[in-house]
Protein backbone atom coordinates (compact mmCIF):
# COMPACT_ATOMS: atom_id res chain seq x y z
CA UNK A 1 0.00 0.00 0.00
CA UNK A 2 1.61 3.16 -0.71
CA UNK A 3 1.97 5.62 1.91
CA UNK A 4 -1.42 7.80 2.22
CA UNK A 5 0.46 11.25 1.51
CA UNK A 6 0.36 13.43 -1.20
CA UNK A 7 -1.35 10.85 -3.27
CA UNK A 8 -3.10 12.01 -6.41
CA UNK A 9 -4.38 9.61 -9.64
CA UNK A 10 -3.40 11.21 -13.51
CA UNK A 11 -5.60 9.28 -16.36
CA UNK A 12 -4.60 10.06 -20.15
CA UNK A 13 -7.41 9.50 -22.32
CA UNK A 14 -6.29 8.48 -25.70
CA UNK A 15 -7.85 7.48 -28.97
CA UNK A 16 -6.22 4.13 -28.47
CA UNK A 17 -4.97 3.43 -25.00
CA UNK A 18 -6.43 4.94 -21.54
CA UNK A 19 -3.39 4.68 -19.46
CA UNK A 20 -4.07 5.63 -15.35
CA UNK A 21 -1.35 5.77 -12.57
CA UNK A 22 -1.62 6.39 -8.77
CA UNK A 23 1.21 8.93 -8.11
CA UNK A 24 2.80 10.87 -5.61
CA UNK A 25 4.84 14.32 -5.96
CA UNK A 26 5.66 13.44 -9.68
CA UNK A 27 6.21 9.42 -8.94
CA UNK A 28 4.29 6.63 -10.19
CA UNK A 29 3.51 4.41 -8.05
CA UNK A 30 1.23 1.61 -9.77
CA UNK A 31 0.14 2.55 -13.73
CA UNK A 32 -2.26 -0.16 -15.63
CA UNK A 33 -3.02 0.71 -19.23
CA UNK A 34 -6.27 -0.26 -21.37
CA UNK A 35 -7.08 -0.51 -24.75
CA UNK A 36 -9.60 2.70 -24.97
CA UNK A 37 -12.38 0.91 -27.08
CA UNK A 38 -13.72 4.44 -28.82
CA UNK A 39 -16.20 2.47 -30.62
CA UNK A 40 -17.78 1.87 -27.91
CA UNK A 41 -19.19 5.24 -27.37
CA UNK A 42 -19.12 7.35 -24.31
CA UNK A 43 -20.38 5.21 -21.62
CA UNK A 44 -18.16 1.81 -22.92
CA UNK A 45 -15.02 4.59 -22.52
CA UNK A 46 -16.35 5.51 -19.14
CA UNK A 47 -16.76 1.46 -18.34
CA UNK A 48 -12.48 1.31 -18.99
CA UNK A 49 -12.11 4.36 -16.78
CA UNK A 50 -13.46 3.08 -14.15
CA UNK A 51 -12.52 -0.21 -14.10
CA UNK A 52 -8.59 1.06 -14.42
CA UNK A 53 -9.25 3.61 -11.44
CA UNK A 54 -10.67 0.79 -9.38
CA UNK A 55 -7.34 -1.26 -10.53
CA UNK A 56 -4.79 1.61 -9.54
CA UNK A 57 -6.71 2.27 -6.14
CA UNK A 58 -6.73 -1.47 -5.04
CA UNK A 59 -5.58 -0.89 -0.91
CA UNK A 60 -6.25 2.66 -0.72
CA UNK A 61 -8.82 4.68 0.76
CA UNK A 62 -10.88 7.05 -1.05
CA UNK A 63 -10.11 9.95 1.76
CA UNK A 64 -6.63 9.34 0.83
CA UNK A 65 -6.55 10.31 -2.30
CA UNK A 66 -6.36 14.34 -3.02
CA UNK A 67 -8.22 14.18 -6.56
CA UNK A 68 -8.35 12.87 -10.17
CA UNK A 69 -7.04 14.66 -12.87
CA UNK A 70 -7.85 13.47 -16.71
CA UNK A 71 -5.58 14.56 -19.90
CA UNK A 72 -7.33 14.37 -22.81
CA UNK A 73 -6.98 15.05 -26.68
CA UNK A 74 -9.64 17.59 -27.77
CA UNK A 75 -10.96 20.51 -27.11
CA UNK A 76 -12.06 21.08 -23.35
CA UNK A 77 -14.14 22.90 -20.93
CA UNK A 78 -11.84 22.70 -18.04
CA UNK A 79 -14.30 24.65 -15.99
CA UNK A 80 -17.04 21.85 -16.12
CA UNK A 81 -14.95 19.24 -17.04
CA UNK A 82 -16.88 19.06 -20.71
CA UNK A 83 -15.29 17.12 -23.62
CA UNK A 84 -16.55 19.55 -26.45
CA UNK A 85 -15.03 18.18 -29.28
CA UNK A 86 -12.73 15.17 -29.90
CA UNK A 87 -12.48 13.62 -32.95
CA UNK A 88 -9.91 10.83 -31.64
CA UNK A 89 -12.98 9.81 -29.43
CA UNK A 90 -16.12 10.97 -32.00
CA UNK A 91 -17.63 13.37 -28.59
CA UNK A 92 -18.85 16.34 -28.55
CA UNK A 93 -20.41 17.48 -25.48
CA UNK A 94 -19.32 14.77 -23.51
CA UNK A 95 -19.52 15.42 -19.45
CA UNK A 96 -16.16 13.29 -18.91
CA UNK A 97 -15.77 15.14 -15.48
CA UNK A 98 -19.12 15.27 -13.46
CA UNK A 99 -19.62 11.11 -14.90
CA UNK A 100 -16.23 10.28 -13.58
CA UNK A 101 -16.79 12.21 -10.54
CA UNK A 102 -20.15 10.96 -9.76
CA UNK A 103 -19.10 7.49 -10.08
CA UNK A 104 -15.70 7.83 -7.84
CA UNK A 105 -16.51 10.17 -5.17
CA UNK A 106 -13.32 11.80 -5.82
CA UNK A 107 -12.61 15.57 -7.16
CA UNK A 108 -11.90 15.67 -10.71
CA UNK A 109 -10.62 17.78 -13.20
CA UNK A 110 -10.59 17.30 -16.96
CA UNK A 111 -7.50 19.03 -19.39
CA UNK A 112 -6.32 18.94 -22.88
CA UNK A 113 -3.69 16.19 -23.35
CA UNK A 114 -0.86 18.79 -24.26
CA UNK A 115 -1.62 21.53 -21.67
CA UNK A 116 -1.42 18.57 -18.84
CA UNK A 117 1.96 17.40 -20.12
CA UNK A 118 3.15 20.99 -19.45
CA UNK A 119 1.75 21.09 -16.38
CA UNK A 120 3.61 17.78 -15.60
CA UNK A 121 6.98 19.68 -16.75
CA UNK A 122 6.26 23.17 -15.09
CA UNK A 123 6.00 20.94 -12.13
CA UNK A 124 7.94 17.94 -11.82
CA UNK A 125 9.93 17.89 -15.01
CA UNK A 126 12.26 20.21 -17.21
CA UNK A 127 10.33 23.68 -16.62
CA UNK A 128 10.31 23.22 -12.89
CA UNK A 129 11.45 26.70 -11.69
CA UNK A 130 10.94 28.53 -14.94
CA UNK A 131 8.80 31.78 -14.62
CA UNK A 132 7.82 31.40 -18.34
CA UNK A 133 8.27 28.62 -21.21
CA UNK A 134 6.08 26.60 -24.54
CA UNK A 135 5.41 23.19 -24.20
CA UNK A 136 5.00 21.92 -27.84
CA UNK A 137 4.24 18.27 -28.32
CA UNK A 138 4.68 17.63 -32.58
CA UNK A 139 3.18 13.58 -33.43
CA UNK A 140 0.42 13.04 -35.01
CA UNK A 141 -0.93 16.31 -34.30
CA UNK A 142 0.55 19.86 -32.96
CA UNK A 143 -0.18 20.55 -29.60
CA UNK A 144 1.15 22.93 -27.07
CA UNK A 145 0.80 24.66 -23.78
CA UNK A 146 2.32 28.12 -22.49
CA UNK A 147 3.40 28.81 -18.91
CA UNK A 148 3.82 32.63 -18.25
CA UNK A 149 4.30 34.24 -14.67
CA UNK A 150 4.81 30.27 -13.07
CA UNK A 151 1.27 29.63 -14.22
CA UNK A 152 -0.93 27.78 -16.77
CA UNK A 153 -2.21 29.80 -19.59
CA UNK A 154 -5.66 29.10 -20.49
CA UNK A 155 -6.77 31.87 -22.13
CA UNK A 156 -11.02 33.58 -22.42
CA UNK A 157 -11.96 30.59 -23.89
CA UNK A 158 -10.14 27.83 -22.51
CA UNK A 159 -8.38 27.64 -26.20
CA UNK A 160 -4.90 29.18 -24.96
CA UNK A 161 -1.87 27.46 -27.28
CA UNK A 162 -2.76 25.96 -30.38
CA UNK A 163 -0.38 26.69 -31.77
CA UNK A 164 -0.64 23.42 -34.05
CA UNK A 165 -3.32 26.03 -35.70
CA UNK A 166 -1.71 29.09 -36.40
CA UNK A 167 -1.50 29.69 -40.12
CA UNK A 168 1.44 29.93 -42.06
CA UNK A 169 -0.23 29.84 -45.24
CA UNK A 170 -3.74 30.53 -46.10
CA UNK A 171 -3.53 28.67 -49.41
CA UNK A 172 -1.43 26.08 -47.89
CA UNK A 173 -2.27 22.30 -47.18
CA UNK A 174 -5.84 21.70 -45.79
CA UNK A 175 -5.97 20.29 -42.06
CA UNK A 176 -7.82 18.32 -39.87
CA UNK A 177 -9.39 21.34 -38.20
CA UNK A 178 -11.04 22.60 -41.68
CA UNK A 179 -8.38 25.53 -42.52
CA UNK A 180 -5.30 25.72 -45.05
CA UNK A 181 -2.16 26.30 -44.15
CA UNK A 182 -1.66 25.54 -40.12
CA UNK A 183 1.32 24.48 -38.69
CA UNK A 184 -0.11 21.17 -38.09
CA UNK A 185 -0.52 20.31 -41.91
CA UNK A 186 3.21 21.15 -42.46
CA UNK A 187 4.76 19.89 -39.61
CA UNK A 188 3.30 17.53 -37.78
CA UNK A 189 3.39 13.57 -38.54
CA UNK A 190 0.08 13.34 -40.41
CA UNK A 191 1.54 16.89 -42.63
CA UNK A 192 4.84 15.04 -43.27
CA UNK A 193 3.22 12.15 -44.21
CA UNK A 194 0.91 13.92 -46.28
CA UNK A 195 3.38 15.70 -47.69
CA UNK A 196 4.83 12.66 -49.07
CA UNK A 197 2.02 10.73 -50.65
CA UNK A 198 1.57 13.81 -52.77
CA UNK A 199 4.91 14.23 -54.09
CA UNK A 200 5.07 10.02 -55.08
CA UNK A 201 1.24 10.77 -57.19
CA UNK A 202 3.52 13.43 -58.52
CA UNK A 203 5.98 10.68 -60.04
CA UNK A 204 8.76 11.67 -57.40
CA UNK A 205 11.70 8.99 -57.39
CA UNK A 206 11.74 7.34 -53.72
CA UNK A 207 12.72 3.99 -52.55
CA UNK A 208 9.87 4.80 -50.30
CA UNK A 209 7.39 3.57 -53.14
CA UNK A 210 9.39 0.72 -52.76
CA UNK A 211 8.92 0.12 -48.99
CA UNK A 212 5.22 0.50 -49.07
CA UNK A 213 5.13 -1.67 -52.50
CA UNK A 214 3.74 1.11 -54.66
CA UNK A 215 0.95 1.29 -52.29
CA UNK A 216 1.55 4.95 -51.20
CA UNK A 217 -1.49 5.39 -49.17
CA UNK A 218 0.53 3.13 -46.53
CA UNK A 219 3.26 5.36 -46.03
CA UNK A 220 3.40 6.07 -42.85
CA UNK A 221 6.02 7.96 -40.27
CA UNK A 222 8.37 4.92 -39.66
CA UNK A 223 8.40 4.45 -43.15
CA UNK A 224 10.04 7.86 -44.56
CA UNK A 225 12.29 7.43 -40.97
CA UNK A 226 13.61 3.94 -43.03
CA UNK A 227 13.58 5.91 -46.03
CA UNK A 228 15.77 8.90 -44.74
CA UNK A 229 18.55 6.40 -42.83
CA UNK A 230 19.03 5.24 -46.21
CA UNK A 231 19.67 8.75 -47.26
CA UNK A 232 16.66 9.35 -49.62
CA UNK A 233 16.15 12.59 -50.80
CA UNK A 234 12.35 12.67 -50.67
CA UNK A 235 12.30 11.49 -47.22
CA UNK A 236 15.13 13.66 -46.20
CA UNK A 237 13.08 16.70 -47.89
CA UNK A 238 9.76 16.07 -46.07
CA UNK A 239 11.35 15.97 -42.71
CA UNK A 240 13.91 18.93 -43.42
CA UNK A 241 10.24 20.49 -44.10
CA UNK A 242 8.90 19.86 -40.69
CA UNK A 243 12.07 21.52 -39.01
CA UNK A 244 11.95 24.21 -41.41
CA UNK A 245 7.90 25.44 -40.31
CA UNK A 246 8.57 24.40 -37.08
CA UNK A 247 11.71 26.84 -36.94
CA UNK A 248 9.56 29.73 -38.23
CA UNK A 249 6.79 29.06 -35.78
CA UNK A 250 8.78 28.69 -32.65
CA UNK A 251 10.29 31.73 -34.00
CA UNK A 252 7.17 33.48 -33.79
CA UNK A 253 6.38 32.36 -30.37
CA UNK A 254 9.71 33.43 -29.17
CA UNK A 255 9.24 37.00 -30.37
CA UNK A 256 5.70 37.61 -29.38
CA UNK A 257 6.03 36.16 -25.69
CA UNK A 258 9.60 36.11 -25.16
CA UNK A 259 9.77 32.79 -23.22
CA UNK A 260 12.83 31.70 -21.21
CA UNK A 261 13.19 28.33 -23.36
CA UNK A 262 10.51 26.23 -25.75
CA UNK A 263 10.27 22.69 -24.79
CA UNK A 264 9.80 20.17 -27.58
CA UNK A 265 8.53 16.42 -26.96
CA UNK A 266 6.01 13.80 -29.08
CA UNK A 267 6.56 11.28 -31.56
CA UNK A 268 8.26 13.55 -34.26
CA UNK A 269 11.43 14.03 -31.64
CA UNK A 270 12.42 10.38 -33.01
CA UNK A 271 13.89 12.36 -36.11
CA UNK A 272 15.25 15.34 -34.87
CA UNK A 273 18.72 14.54 -35.65
CA UNK A 274 17.29 15.52 -39.51
CA UNK A 275 15.19 18.14 -38.63
CA UNK A 276 16.68 19.68 -35.69
CA UNK A 277 19.58 21.83 -37.40
CA UNK A 278 16.92 23.40 -39.71
CA UNK A 279 14.71 23.96 -37.35
CA UNK A 280 17.44 26.24 -35.06
CA UNK A 281 19.00 27.92 -38.16
CA UNK A 282 15.40 28.59 -39.58
CA UNK A 283 14.65 30.39 -35.89
CA UNK A 284 17.81 32.66 -36.24
CA UNK A 285 16.60 33.92 -39.30
CA UNK A 286 13.33 35.05 -38.43
CA UNK A 287 13.78 35.83 -35.04
CA UNK A 288 13.98 39.38 -33.75
CA UNK A 289 17.83 39.90 -32.00
CA UNK A 290 16.05 41.39 -28.91
CA UNK A 291 14.33 38.10 -28.53
CA UNK A 292 17.68 35.51 -29.24
CA UNK A 293 20.31 37.09 -27.07
CA UNK A 294 22.17 34.07 -27.48
CA UNK A 295 20.67 31.84 -25.66
CA UNK A 296 19.43 28.36 -25.11
CA UNK A 297 16.10 28.72 -27.23
CA UNK A 298 15.08 25.60 -27.43
CA UNK A 299 15.05 22.47 -25.27
CA UNK A 300 13.49 18.84 -25.10
CA UNK A 301 10.58 18.34 -22.47
CA UNK A 302 11.62 15.83 -19.54
CA UNK A 303 8.65 13.31 -19.83
CA UNK A 304 7.46 11.47 -22.90
CA UNK A 305 4.80 8.25 -22.57
CA UNK A 306 3.52 9.34 -18.71
CA UNK A 307 3.71 13.45 -19.34
CA UNK A 308 -0.13 13.41 -19.92
CA UNK A 309 -0.53 11.37 -17.18
CA UNK A 310 1.75 12.95 -14.89
CA UNK A 311 -0.10 16.29 -15.69
CA UNK A 312 -3.26 15.11 -14.87
CA UNK A 313 -1.87 13.73 -11.48
CA UNK A 314 0.06 17.36 -11.57
CA UNK A 315 -3.59 19.27 -10.98
CA UNK A 316 -3.85 18.51 -7.31
CA UNK A 317 0.29 17.92 -6.34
Amino acid sequence: MAKAKNLSIGVDLGGTKIAVGLCRDGEILKKVIFPTHAAAGFDGVISVILGAIEKVMEGQNHKDILGLGIGSAGQINAATGEVIYSPNLNWRNAPLGNTIAKAIDLKVQVLNDVRAATLAELKFGNGKGLDSFANVFVGTGIGSGFVINGKLINGATNSAGEVGHTCLDPEGPLCGCGNKGCLEAFASGTGMENYVKAELKKGRKSIIKDLVENRIDHVRGPIIAKAAEQGDELALAAIERVGFYLGISLANIHTMLNPEIILLGGGMMALKKYFMPILLSTMQTHILPVARQNRELVGEARFENDAVLLGGSAIFA
